[in-house]
């Protein structure tokens, strides 16, 4: 059976997330590339940025976090495999906020945690470790993805903490998603070994957007995260908990989305290949209190492809939340 799911793979051309392999050894100036891929990234956008590190308990590391600006607290969460400066297009649209952008354990440069250690209590204490850490008690969240599914299980647990939440692209794993077969493949523990070392085309397309529209320092920054020594461990690890070739191993449901009190904007792409607008309406009608904008031209991350619609619907959610 594997031996026909990596052929079938390698047929795909894997339209899966992975990273130019060498042969098994690691770049040691994987750091180095990805620090330089990311400074241009934040300066090419005219970011200036200062860099915390703040301690989350729970999970015995240190997390990274890029503050930009001076205001309200906005907080930015990453998807699946990204990182925190991946928002740099979107960031240097929003104005007058204290924009913190967090990398979660494994990627970017916070620390690998093993995801089978309980991915859903992981979302829910290292949010709270980073609110506390920063010294809020309660603040704004923009997400996507993976980082959207944490911002609906933080919102669950800690409803007083998050204050709103704008998800940007298919929230992970909700109701009516289905991820691509190919990441689906890198559920299956051994084979995705295999099948993260073939070639792949670059990750901004996996994921919907146009690649003409994409900055090119974006495109670098993420070849450089890939390379990171965390990121296979992290990456692979995720999947295995949350995914089956089949199916999802963990959601989030209708009910589940019944109980966000929190005020959500969704941002949805009709490219988005975990679901187009069809899976965006019945989201956003089992949501109390939602408000989607539906970008027809747009994938997964529709701040890559139109960032100033993005930052403009965001800006009016926040002056005026739904209620």
């Amino acid at each position: 059976m594997f031996g026909r799911l990596a052929q079938l793979a390698q047929s795909l051309r894997m339209t899966v997330i992975s990273r130019s392999w060498d042969g098994g050894e690691l770049n040691m100036g994987a750091r180095e590339e990805f620090e330089a891929a990311e400074q241009k990234l934040l300066a090419e956008f005219g970011l200036d940025y200062k860099v915390n590190w703040v301690e989350v308990p729970s999970l015995g590391i240190k997390a990274r976090i890029l503050e930009v600006g001076e205001g309200e607290p906005l907080v930015f969460v990453h998807g699946g495999a990204a990182f925190a400066a991946n928002w740099a297009p979107l960031m240097a649209r929003l104005k007058h906020r204290r924009l913190l952008a967090v990398d979660r354990p494994g990627f970017g440069l916070t620390p690998y945690v093993d995801h089978h250690r309980g991915l859903r209590r992981m979302a829910e204490t290292f949010l709270a470790d980073v609110l506390d850490g920063l010294g809020l008690d309660r603040a704004d969240f923009v997400v996507n993805s993976m980082g959207g599914l944490w911002a609906f299980w933080f919102s669950l647990d800690k409803p007083d903490r998050v204050a709103s939440m704008a998800q940007l692209g298919s929230p992970a794993l909700v109701e009516g998603t289905m991820p691509p077969f190919p990441m689906r493949l890198l559920s299956v523990p051994g084979l995705n070994r295999v099948v993260y070392r073939l070639p792949s085309p670059p990750v901004l397309e996996l994921m919907g957007e146009d690649p003409a529209k994409a900055p090119r320092a974006l495109t670098q920054a993420f070849e450089a995260a890939r390379k990171m020594p965390d990121f296979e461990p992290a990456w692979l690890s995720l999947l295995e908990v949350c995914l089956r070739v089949g199916g999802v191993r963990v959601g989030f449901n209708t009910e589940d989305l019944a109980r966000v009190q929190t005020p959500t904007l969704l941002i949805w792409g009709n490219r988005d290949p975990f679901g187009g607008l069809q899976v965006a309406r019945l989201v956003a009608a089992a949501l109390p209190h939602c408000r989607l904008v539906e970008l027809p031209e747009e994938g997964h991350l529709p701040w890559v492809g139109d960032p100033d619609r993005c930052a403009t619907e965001i800006e009016a959610f926040l002056s005026a939340p739904v209620s």
